[in-house]
C-alpha cells in the first residue's frame, strides 16, 4: 500500500520525488502497473514545465536499496484554482537494478512466497479477442503458472475448471507465448460479492525458448514497451 510522497528539487537537477510503500508486494505491483501504461498522473500545488526530469525513488519497508526510476514531465493541467495534474512519461528500469534485486530478493525470500517457483505481483492489463469479453488484469506470475483477476462483476462462461489457456505478451527480447489449464476459479457470491472474480492458471510443457523468455518477465530483465498489454484466450480459442 502507497505511504505517501515527497518532492525534493535542487536548482539545476531532476525532480526527485520519494514514494513508500508498506511492502516490496505493493511497491512491485504499482510499479509495473505504472510503467506498464507508460506513466504517471501526479497532483501537485505547483505547475513544472514540460520536459522537467523527474527521479523517482520508490522503497518499500523492510526494502535498504531505493528503486530509482526516471521520468519527463509531458504536459500539466490545472485541475482546480492552485491544484495542477502533471502527466509525467515513465522510463522503464534497466537491468542491472541494485534497488530492483533488492526488492525481488525480499519478495523470493519471505516465508510465505518459498515455493517451487518464485511469483513475482505483477500488475498488468490483459484483453481476450472473443467478442464482450471483460478486461482481465494479471497479478502475479511464475515459472509454473499466473493468477488473473476478472475485471467483471462475474466469470464469463467460457472460463472453466480445466479449460485450454494461451498467455501471449512481447517483451523486449522476443515473443512470449505460453500454454497451460485453467486450475482454479472463484466467482465471488453473498458478501464478498464485491470482490473480483479471480483464475488461476497452471503452465503445461513450455519450450526452453519460451522458459527462458518467462524467466526474463518474472525478474523484470525483459520489459515490453509500454502500454503492456497481455493476449489470452481460453478454451477452443487458446490453440
Amino acid at each position: 500500500m502507497w505511504l505517501g510522497t515527497r518532492i525534493v528539487k535542487g536548482s539545476g537537477k531532476p525532480v526527485r520525488l520519494k514514494v513508500g510503500y508498506k511492502t516490496p508486494e505493493s511497491l512491485l505491483s504499482e510499479l509495473t502497473k505504472s510503467v506498464g501504461r507508460g506513466g504517471v498522473r501526479i497532483e501537485s500545488r505547483r505547475t513544472l514545465p514540460a520536459g522537467t526530469r523527474f527521479v523517482f525513488e520508490l522503497r518499500a519497508a523492510g526494502v535498504k536499496e531505493p528503486v530509482e526510476v526516471l521520468g519527463t514531465v509531458l504536459s500539466v493541467s490545472e485541475s482546480a484554482p492552485g491544484k495542477y495534474v502533471l502527466h509525467i512519461r515513465y522510463e522503464p528500469p534497466t537491468a542491472p537494478n541494485r534497488g530492483l534485486d533488492a526488492v525481488l530478493a525480499r519478495i523470493f525470500a519471505a516465508p510465505e512466497t518459498k515455493r517451487k517457483h518464485p511469483r513475482v505481483p505483477l500488475n498488468v492489463r490483459a484483453v481476450e479477442e472473443s467478442p464482450g469479453s471483460p478486461d482481465y488484469r494479471l497479478h502475479d506470475i511464475s515459472r509454473g503458472g499466473v493468477g488473473i483477476d476478472v475485471e467483471a462483476p462475474h466469470l464469463p462462461r467460457h472460463v472453466k475448471v480445466g479449460a485450454p489457456f494461451t498467455l501471449q505478451m512481447k517483451l523486449s527480447t522476443g515473443m512470449l507465448k505460453a500454454q497451460g489449464e485453467v486450475i482454479w476459479a472463484v466467482n465471488p457470491t453473498g458478501e464478498g460479492a464485491a470482490l473480483r472474480p479471480r483464475i488461476g492458471v497452471a503452465w503445461g510443457k513450455l519450450a526452453p525458448r519460451m522458459v527462458d523468455l518467462l524467466d526474463s518477465l518474472v525478474f523484470l530483465s525483459a520489459l515490453p514497451a509500454p502500454p503492456w498489454i497481455a493476449r489470452i484466450a481460453f478454451g477452443e480459442n487458446a490453440g
